[in-house]
């Protein structure tokens, strides 16, 4: 009689060599070094190893924008989905998603033109000033976010019963539908909000329009990409 096998154990090794041979798990890992490079660049009193880490830093960011190519397509496919499919989850937050993707897309294809530039393959005059410009929407991008998912978590959306046609199974059923709403899990709101957050210290600190420090901008990515990442780790099983 055969014997049944014993189930293989948990290899961290395999676990991360999955999780990197993935697009999103590898992007994730090259910006989780990446913000340690700028943590430590920013506190070391090294100036050798200073330089080191922000230029390594610098080079990764550069790397990561690769992976987001075309990511704009993405976005204004979910912008053109929006348009011919109106949600039932409320006006307000149908125009902040709608907004949302819009000034998102518009961020990764405005983003896309000054790649040359940052390689230095190819100098021009307007990359600073278009960099500005699609930092502003990347900021109103993940603000609006920030925003719609404090809505959601704040305000719990029940679905609406007709009113010429409500009975008491309806009553029921919407009372039912209210109570799994408010039930449902604040979790991944919360992680969604602490993720946006963080990232919005990257375009703010650009533009000058939030005050903080590179240490914090190194300690909030940290934050953002070990909850996102978690995620994607999640998701392979």
């Amino acid at each position: 009689m055969a014997q049944a096998q014993a189930p293989s154990s948990f290899s961290p090794l395999k676990s991360l060599v999955k999780f990197t041979s993935q697009t999103a798990g590898l992007e994730k890992t090259l910006r989780l070094i990446q913000a340690t490079s700028q943590v430590v660049g920013a506190t070391t009193h090294n100036a050798t190893l200073a330089a080191q880490c922000l230029a390594a830093r610098d080079q990764l960011a550069l790397t990561r924008r690769f992976f987001r190519l075309l990511d704009f397509y993405s976005c204004f496919e979910r912008v053109h989905f929006l348009i011919n499919n109106p949600s039932s989850s409320g006006t307000i937050l149908s125009v902040m998603e709608l907004a949302q993707y819009t000034f998102l897309g518009l961020y990764l294809f405005l983003e896309d033109f000054t790649i040359l530039h940052d390689m230095n393959v190819a100098r021009v005059d307007w990359a600073h000033a278009l960099t500005t410009e699609a930092d502003k929407f990347w900021f109103y991008a993940l603000a609006l976010s920030v925003m719609r998912y404090m809505w959601e978590l704040l305000v719990p959306q029940i679905p609406a019963t007709p009113t010429s046609t409500k009975t008491v199974g309806d009553e029921k059923r919407k009372a039912k539908a209210g109570t799994q709403q408010a039930s449902a899990p604040k979790w991944p709101l919360v992680k969604r909000i602490i993720i946006d957050g963080c990232d919005l210290m990257l375009p703010g600190s650009f533009l000058g329009w939030t005050p903080v420090t590179p240490l914090q901008i190194g300690l909030g990515m940290i934050v953002s990409t070990i909850l996102a990442g978690h995620n994607v780790w999640a998701a392979q099983g």
